[in-house]
């Protein structure tokens, strides 16, 4: 038989048999607070943990309700209550509860109350145990905010979603992807050929095939393809598909087993970026078939673009042209008159049109060269874009018109001496017969106005040749104005013309050419007469605006048709009903109006409300600074 007797007794033994200083000890020795209250919510036993959570001692505790020592009543108040449920119905309660602490902060328990019961079964208390889940509350607070920021740049990004289970072959896709495959409203879980059967037949051996190769264990697991849905409504939209697929390993095997999708309707982006190609093509085109000279060059002047007129004009190819220099082309005299007009767009920032002479390939060219900047996207200029015509042949023959023009008002004049002497002398002789006196009178009409083309021609020349010098002095308006109206005031009366002249009071100083400044008047005044019906009238003002001069012609003539008011200051331009009339010239008086004008830094301008209804042409002359 063996011996029931009794043992030595262990060390510490006596713990073990008291169950209460057992429970004390493993109270303490926890992390979580626990403490009991009686039926009044007085703490009548908080370990060490409780304490440290309502930072209080034990003699600041024990014997004390809540109410008593916490420094928040509505948290000790709440707290309470809780108590009160728990003994009112004998039920356990779990909650969350967030105290102050001292400094401010919050922490988060959560917390298990429970009836204490004596060994009858009455309740004679509440037993409590708290954790400290602060810090897992942050986690989740950080988690969430992950989340949401995840769930708005999903949004943002007008994505929408879809996880793949390769174990099961199915798809959990968004309610967005639902709606964006017309396959419903809500998320749902469909299988994968659903989704397959969503692609546009022409793309979908294509994307099978992108499919096949990410699913290999050797590839990197992503892909990123664009392909067209074709949507059982008939709807093509274009989709920019992004997956990542996660690998595990699966009976011994590296194996796909699932997948993240993000998707994105870029229909729009796809016929905006066609039509744009589309575009860029046309222009591309347009600008290589050009047959005008199309060229860009960086800000060091290094061609960056041609066409292949340029190209052929020059004798390069494609590549060679790509960086090539104004001065290796023409050399360095020719490189630095090009990359002054260069300059002047770059410092304008504006549209350029200039002339530009060199050599090319042993021959003598002038072009006319229409500049521009090229912008970049931060509104910064990083490039001169030119296009340049071949006018040489124009400038040739603009070159001999000026000649045969000089040439022809000289051979004109030379032979005007005589005649006008023969007149004179005719004049002298008192027996002239009624009719030869008729005759001569005639005759010196017609030598006035003869003198007065082959003058308007001379001047021409001059000012085509850049051979018309002005004498600057000071003068006054009045003096032009009686000038002017020495050699206009005859023609107007002979026409049956008033004239009403108003100038301002006092002397308006100006810097020309006297007789220049007065053949201004003279000619807008001769012409208001010549295109005024017989009787008209005409009024010639003046008048000081902001440190200008502004005169003005007005008729009550023949008027201007809107279609001819660009082209009335042209060389040689004149109204059709002039052409066959006796008053008729060579429309060449406004023209020298407006250079005479310009070359006294001054502007002018013609309105009319239409034919019939008269004319304004108006002079603005800076005022001279004393």
């Amino acid at each position: 038989m063996s011996d029931l007797r009794p043992g030595p007794r262990a060390p510490g033994a006596d713990v073990f048999a008291d169950a209460g200083r057992l429970a004390a000890a493993i109270a303490e020795a926890t992390d979580d607070a626990i403490f009991a209250k009686d039926l009044e919510s007085r703490y009548r036993f908080a370990n060490g943990a409780t304490l440290a959570a309502v930072n209080r001692t034990a003699a600041e505790v024990l014997g004390r309700t809540d109410a008593e020592f916490m420094e928040d009543p509505d948290m000790a108040h709440r707290l309470m209550h809780n108590d009160r449920r728990v003994i009112a119905t004998g039920e356990v309660l779990d909650a969350e509860e967030a105290i102050h602490q001292a400094d401010g902060s919050l922490r988060y328990w959560w917390s298990r109350k429970l009836p204490l019961r004596d060994p009858s079964g009455r309740i004679v208390g509440v037993l409590g145990i708290a954790r400290d889940i602060t810090e897992r509350k942050r986690v989740e607070a950080r988690m969430e905010a992950d989340h949401l920021k995840l769930e708005m740049g999903i949004k943002a990004a007008g994505l929408v979603m879809a996880e793949i289970d390769y174990l099961t072959n199915e798809n959990h896709i968004s309610a967005e992807l639902a709606r964006l495959l017309e396959l419903g409203d809500t998320e749902m879980t469909v299988p994968r050929q659903a989704i397959f059967d969503r692609i546009h037949p022409d793309d979908r051996e294509r994307y099978l095939q992108a499919i096949a190769e990410v699913l290999k264990p050797t590839s990197s697991g992503h892909l990123a393809i664009d392909v067209r849905g074709l949507l059982p409504s008939g709807t093509v939209r274009w989709l920019h598909i992004r997956l990542q697929i996660v690998f595990a390993v699966i009976d011994g095997k590296l194996q796909p087993m699932r997948g993240i999708c993000a998707a994105r309707d870029v229909t729009a982006e796809m016929v905006a970026e066609r039509k744009l190609r589309t575009a860029q093509r046309l222009t591309e085109s347009v600008i290589e078939g050009a047959g005008a000279l199309v060229y860009a060059k960086d800000l060091k002047g290094r061609y960056i673009l041609s066409n292949e007129a340029w190209r052929a004009q020059h004798g390069v190819d494609r590549e060679a042209s790509i960086g090539i220099t104004d001065g290796q082309l023409f050399g360095a005299e020719v490189a630095a008159e090009l990359r002054a007009s260069d300059a002047q767009v770059l410092e304008r920032g504006e549209h350029v049109v200039v002339q530009e002479k060199m050599v090319v390939r042993g021959r003598q060219v002038t072009y006319r060269s229409s500049k521009f900047p090229l912008y970049d996207e931060g509104g910064r200029i990083y490039a001169v874009c030119g296009v340049s015509t071949d006018i040489t042949d124009v400038v040739e023959a603009d070159r001999r018109k000026d000649a045969f023009i000089a040439t022809l008002a000289h051979e004109l004049r030379n032979p005007l001496a005589p005649i006008r002497n023969g007149l004179e002398i005719m004049r002298r002789l008192e027996d002239l017969p009624p009719v030869a006196r008729r005759t001569r009178d005639m005759m010196e009409r017609q030598l006035v106005h003869l003198v007065r083309l082959v003058d308007d021609l001379l001047d021409v020349s001059r000012i085509t040749r850049d051979r018309l010098d002005l004498r600057l002095e000071r003068v006054t308006l009045d003096q032009v104005v009686a000038h002017a109206l020495e050699s206009s005031q005859p023609g107007v009366e002979a026409a049956g013309h008033t004239l009403e002249v108003h100038m301002p009071a006092g002397p308006v100083p100006l810097r020309g050419d006297l007789t220049r400044l007065a053949q201004v008047i003279s000619n807008l005044v001769n012409n208001a007469a010549k295109y005024t019906p017989r009787g008209g009238h005409i009024v010639l003002g003046g008048e000081v605006l902001a440190g200008q001069l502004l005169l003005h012609v007005k008729d009550n003539g023949k008027g201007i048709a809107a279609d001819m008011l660009p082209q009335v200051f042209d060389l040689f331009v004149q109204g059709e009903d002039t052409r066959e009339s006796a008053q008729g010239g060579l429309g060449i008086g406004l023209w020298l109006v407006r250079k005479l004008v310009e070359l006294h830094d001054g502007e002018v301008g013609a309105h009319s409300d239409g034919p019939g209804r008269g004319s304004i042409f108006t002079v603005r002359l800076p005022l001279l600074r004393e």
